[in-house]
């Protein structure tokens, strides 16, 4: 079994949730309730069924608009939590991809950073990406395949599982 999950977010029109469900890489999927106790819970339960060796958090961020932005950090109630993951090789996997990527400053306030900082606490190798929303999106194909991509890139590096 892959060791690789990729979680994206729920809602109807969300690009998070989309991406997830159309990546057809040899990876677990799971698509993440717009609950932060939910959501956290599923997530655990999920890393906790089988071997995980890396988890790829998928949310959208409304104000970029045809690149993804890799997170660093998560924090929560004045704690800061960096991943082991390395954000500059991560990004250059997605632009090998074909897809434009940078390193962002922060991950939010809300569901993204909050379950991003539940991941990061457990100890599990774990990298967030913001995607664009789906009006921000000129071709989701592209950005499927640049998230497929790193899917790929990263369950061919041994270390990283």
């Amino acid at each position: 079994m892959n060791r690789v999950l990729l979680a994206g977010f729920d809602g109807k029109n969300n690009s998070a949730r989309v991406i997830t469900e159309r990546i057809s890489s040899d990876c677990r999927k799971l698509i993440l309730p717009n609950d932060r106790s939910k959501s956290s819970e599923l997530l655990m339960n999920e890393i906790n069924s089988a071997e995980t060796g890396v988890v790829i958090l998928l949310g959208q961020k409304p104000c970029i608009k045809d690149k993804i932005a890799v997170e660093p950090t998560a924090a929560l109630c004045g704690e800061t939590l960096h991943t082991t993951l390395d954000v500059t090789v991560t990004a250059q996997l997605i632009r090998q991809s074909g897809y434009a990527a940078y390193i962002s400053r922060g991950c939010g306030t809300s569901y993204c950073n909050h379950i991003y900082f539940q991941c990061l606490k457990s100890g599990v190798n774990c990298i967030f990406l913001h995607v664009p929303t789906m009006d921000n999106i000129s071709d989701i194909k592209a950005l499927t395949k640049a998230i497929e991509g790193f899917v790929n890139g990263i369950a061919g590096v041994p270390a990283m599982l």
